[in-house]
């Protein structure tokens, strides 16, 4: 495929590519207007001024400098989709919008964070409501549209969708491994509190060698194994604080279940603590603990809270040697924080480069559903079922986040099980 432009920018090259990634065709870019009359095959006119051909667009700025769009864009719409007025011209540019949403350079120039120092849902260009909807994604699908319009014989291979079930262990155990102290002051608690019943529950557990409630590892690796679902597991190992509260990361028990999982075939990777986010020491500290523990380099992470700041830790995961990022996502509202579910490589607008770094969208969470939205498991079951539509209508990887403990079936999460098992159908 030959698109003809005037601009000569890494933005514009890294957003075609994401545009065009489902195009069965090498892309290709020329400033020459002979060489673009004379090609026979699909082409595209990215530039109002250049030759004329049967598929054009007027471009906006944004992708011919290194500058950031400081103003927050209106919604306008193309073909029903909403996308962001980048210069307030209404004219729809499919690269432009596409790496606006990609590089998420929302993030860069909105300083707006909720408690946790999180860029917010509430706080994105369109809202709850367009953050509901695949923009990038129906974008592309309709370009593509346009594209075999145009060029009928051009082979098009759009993904099939395929759910992906993440795991966050932030509490690797309810009440067993804990250490005298700790588990004597959680019973006290109890006792004040008059939780008669978790309290006889700590001590069965704790002094009858009962199973945990939250040990729901093997009956998780089961189901995923038995449907055929990708699995990956994120272990919290950082110093216990008011936010990073799983067991001691040097627990032996903790060690086998990591290496069970690992074994059993999941994907194994870190989760980073409550404060590594902008501590590149923290970061580098608790990938080292894994890497001790699994024997070999840790390539997965997702943030603890989703807690990350651009472009500060994701450099920090490259540096580590991390590839996969799986914090993409919004923490009180679900949906698609980037417009996509399919993976895509970071791209540091700072230095204006794409990075190795393939970044993983969440499009659900747990605590969201509850927490955050304050659903019950059946009006949990209806807002997945929009999402999960969503992403089969334009194919990809409906991946959603789980805890350990929102699967055991107990106090506030009882009930949830089947929304969890529903989030993995494969049709």
């Amino acid at each position: 495929m030959l698109i003809f432009t005037r601009i000569r920018h890494s933005r514009l090259h890294y957003a075609a590519r994401q545009l065009f990634a489902h195009v069965q065709s090498e892309l290709h870019f020329t400033d020459s207007e002979v060489e673009f009359l004379d090609y026979n095959g699909p082409k595209w006119c990215y530039d109002a001024s250049g030759p004329q051909a049967i598929w054009q667009c007027n471009p906006v700025t944004v992708l011919w400098n290194d500058g950031l769009l400081n103003q927050r864009p209106e919604i306008k719409y193309w073909n029903n989709i909403p996308f962001p007025d980048l210069d307030g011209s209404s004219r729809f540019d499919p690269l432009a919008c596409t790496f606006y949403m990609l590089s998420r350079m929302e993030e860069y120039t909105t300083h707006e964070r909720d408690e946790h120092g999180r860029f917010s849902g509430y706080t994105s260009w369109g809202g709850p409501e367009v953050t509901a909807i695949a923009v990038v994604d129906r974008w592309r699908r309709e370009m593509e549209r346009d594209l075999l319009t145009y060029f009928p014989g051009t082979v098009v291979t759009p993904p099939a969708f395929r759910p992906v079930a993440t795991i966050d262990v932030d509490s690797a155990f309810a009440f067993r491994y804990k250490g005298v102290r700790r588990t004597c002051g959680a019973l006290v608690l109890d006792v004040l509190r008059g939780k008669w019943k978790q309290a006889a529950e700590r001590l069965y557990c704790v002094l009858a060698d009962k199973e945990d409630p939250f040990d729901t590892y093997h009956f998780i690796s089961d189901f995923c194994h038995q449907q055929h679902i990708e699995l990956k597991f994120f272990f919290l190992l950082a110093d216990r604080s008011r936010f990073d509260i799983n067991v001691d990361y040097r627990r032996e028990e903790l060690h086998d279940r990591i290496l069970e999982m690992r074994e059993a075939g999941a994907e194994v990777g870190i989760h980073p603590g409550y404060r590594s986010h902008s501590h590149p020491s923290i970061l580098s500290a608790e990938i080292a603990r894994l890497q001790a523990i699994m024997e070999e380099p840790v390539l997965h992470s997702r943030q603890h809270y989703l807690k990350f700041e651009l472009p500060v830790t994701y450099r920090s995961l490259l540096e580590n040697g991390i590839l996969h990022d799986c914090s993409m996502g919004f923490a009180d509202v679900p949906g698609f924080r980037a417009g996509t579910s399919m993976p895509f490589p970071w791209f540091d607008l700072i230095t204006n480069t794409e990075t190795a770094l393939l970044v993983h969208p969440v499009v659900v969470m747990d605590s969201t559903l509850l927490s955050y939205l304050r659903l019950t498991p059946s009006q949990a079951l209806e807002k997945i079922d929009n999402l999960r539509n969503e992403v089969r209508l334009n194919g990809g990887r409906f991946t959603s986040l789980w805890h350990n403990e929102t699967v055991a079936e107990r106090g506030i999460w009882k009930g949830w099980r089947e929304v969890w098992q529903y989030c993995l159908r494969n049709n």
